[in-house]
């Protein structure tokens, strides 16, 4: 079984049937744990080996947004086969110790991760976090593609891929 085929057998229980409400609003008959699936040995190191993968090889930082994207880049970081640091943006900087929005190792040329793309919101504000700190976003990466938010990052001429996508709850492996 080749690694994307273990990858979506393996998210299958992290798929859920019943009404359940998205970030933004809408509601939807399905919904992809991704927190769950990142949070098991298995989906951490398949999830970041091959995340690793779609990485430019000088991208040696990996970051996204909290709290999604912290179990996504604490993966990339421990399973990648080129050595890459991770830092987290916060909804709002902290208002006590070093005051940061940012967290971790910010350097100057960084990937995105996220564990669900959907619309997207939440990795645009973190990208637009991370350029106001002065670094430049060479590459997006989710973990599951499920909606319109891919598009919308290429949209804004950003790098964007995934690792398996999910329609009306199932995985959908890339033909060819």
């Amino acid at each position: 079984m080749d690694e994307l085929q273990a990858i979506a057998e393996f998210v299958r229980p992290h798929i859920h049937r019943g009404r359940f409400v998205l970030e933004d609003g809408q509601t939807t008959n399905w919904y992809v744990n991704g927190r769950a699936f990142m949070l098991t040995p298995e989906g951490s190191t398949r999830a970041g080996r091959y995340i690793g993968k779609l990485l430019a090889d000088d991208v040696g930082c990996v970051g996204g947004p909290a709290t999604a994207a912290i179990s996504v880049v604490t993966a990339v970081v421990h399973q990648s086969a080129v050595p890459r640091t991770g830092f987290y943006v916060r909804p709002e900087a902290k208002s006590y110790g070093m005051l940061n929005r940012i967290e971790g190792n910010l350097e100057h040329q960084v990937a995105i991760v996220d564990d669900t793309c959907y619309t997207g919101d939440s990795i645009i504000r973190c990208i637009r976090a991370v350029e106001e700190a002065g670094s430049v976003v060479r590459q997006v990466v989710s973990v599951f593609d499920r909606g319109d938010g891919g598009r919308r990052i290429r949209e804004l001429g950003y790098d964007y891929r995934f690792v398996l996508r999910i329609e009306d709850g199932e995985p959908i492996l890339p033909s060819g």
